[in-house]
């Protein structure tokens, strides 16, 4: 089961690959894997890895720190 903040942040992650009317297809073949394998992370079904998260934050061009929470 994920934490609020883990699902923060697929939700900031899926947010923003609508959008900003992202391919998935792309996004798969910039990280090199499947475009289902995409989906299931931006819906919270496959576990988000901190090499996956930063092969995600590499494909769409922001930075890493772009869907982590803020600290007040």
């Amino acid at each position: 089961m994920e934490s609020r903040t883990e699902q923060a942040i697929y939700d900031k992650m899926r947010d923003y690959v609508v959008r900003n009317d992202l391919s998935q297809r792309v996004i798969a073949l910039n990280m090199g894997i499947t475009e289902s394998q995409v989906s299931l992370l931006l819906n919270g079904k496959r576990r988000l890895t901190v090499e996956d998260y930063l092969s995600f934050c590499r494909a769409i061009s922001v930075s890493p720190t772009k869907f982590l929470p803020t600290t007040a």
